[in-house]
């Protein structure tokens, strides 16, 4: 890690801005930057604005600083408490997480003029409608534009051609110890699934645009009878109840709403699917990988940046057939399993946190002492 500079005799101070206390993977990339920000010099608060969520609490009890403000959008109060907790903080960097905290920032950064500020994009997908020039205005105040990963970057050089300071820094995941017996006789148990059963397995939002929907009624055309197959789908969100009305009477199905450590839990998974519609680069899928579990997913440009046919089953988007049957290959051939999941293993050592951590580091200090930026932080 690079060595750790401070602003005078304290350490650099970031405020990141988010949208929401979800337990997704940009808020737990978040959260890691704190926690582990600290051994290079940097103190942080973590601004969020929106709902609450279990995250708060989770990052209250690592000893992260937080500031919740449950009002949303460009209200002046809120502009205003956002303010008074950066002055409060005396950020020298200011960091943005996608679009939304962006526009805030912006907005915020013109009553503290000279502060820097630089943005993240988690996701693909941009303002659009009446907000798309206030985006653009936002963007352009921002001295960084951070891409997660490269299909986000070719999306971020479509939507801002001439920003002078693009650049990138993939999302990295901590590499988890190696599972034991132990570790996952406790991971099924917490789920209540059978130590001799076969599990798929999928963590994140129980939202639309991840299909958990298609993976279950993938599951269930192929698996709806055999107990000795299990599928657990580990996370809270919008399609929580339809999910839960769609599995009823399956004793093979498991969700598990909201759980802060779901990680803990890959150890129980044999397989991991996660059929998303669209896809930046997703944490979940390299934790995944590094737990050393082959995945089933859509054939998409950001699954690609990780994975290949060497560590996925990779099936056309929205082809149900297609999608039932990778599962059942993966389910039926252990030795696939095995030699998916032991490359998707060492190709996940590509994408270690630490090489995250220290490009933001050294992006923040850059930015705070007014360093010059290179075209490009690769991470």
């Amino acid at each position: 890690m690079a060595p750790s500079n401070t602003a005078g005799d304290r350490p650099l101070r970031i405020a990141h801005l988010i949208y929401g206390w979800t337990l997704g993977g940009l808020e737990q990339l978040v959260v890691h930057l704190c926690i582990d920000g600290r051994a290079a010099g940097l103190e942080s608060l973590i601004i969020s604005f929106g709902p609450d969520g279990p995250m708060r609490e989770a990052a209250g009890a690592r000893g992260v600083s937080t500031r919740w403000i449950p009002s949303a959008g460009m209200r002046p109060s809120m502009l205003g408490e956002v303010h008074h907790a950066l002055s409060t903080f005396d950020a020298d960097v200011i960091h943005a997480h996608d679009p939304g905290p962006l526009l805030n920032a912006a907005a915020v950064c013109a009553l503290r003029p000279g502060k820097p500020l630089v943005a993240t994009f988690h996701q693909l997908e941009m303002p659009s409608g009446a907000m798309k020039l206030a985006g653009r205005a936002a963007a352009h105040r921002a001295n960084a534009l951070v891409a997660c990963g490269t299909e986000v970057r070719a999306m971020l050089d479509a939507w801002m051609p001439h920003h002078p300071r693009l650049l990138t820094i993939g999302n990295g995941v901590r590499l988890p110890p190696p599972a034991t017996p132990a570790s996952r006789a406790q991971a099924r148990m917490r789920l209540g699934i059978p130590d001799d059963a076969i599990v798929v397995g999928y963590l994140g939002r129980m939202a639309e645009v991840k299909g958990p929907d298609l993976l279950l009624r993938a599951f269930l055309g192929a698996f709806a009878h055999r107990p000795d197959v299990h599928l657990a789908l580990v996370g809270p969100g919008p399609m929580e109840a339809a999910l839960r009305s769609l599995a009823n009477g399956h004793e093979n199905v498991h969700l598990t709403g909201p759980v802060v450590d779901a990680r803990e839990l890959l150890p129980a998974f044999d397989v991991y699917a996660q059929p998303s519609l669209t896809e930046g680069r997703s944490l979940a899928m390299l934790e995944a990988m590094a737990a050393g579990l082959p995945t089933v997913a859509h054939d998409l440009p950001g699954v690609r940046e990780i994975h290949d046919d060497s560590t996925a089953k990779l099936v056309p988007l929205r082809d149900a057939e297609k999608l039932k049957r990778a599962l059942m290959e993966l389910v039926e051939d252990a030795s696939l399993r095995t030699r998916l999941g032991d490359a998707a293993a060492i190709v996940s050592r590509r994408y270690d946190f630490e090489a995250t951590l220290t490009a933001y580091a050294d992006l923040y200090r850059a930015l705070a002492f007014r360093a010059p930026l290179s075209n490009e932080v690769h991470a």
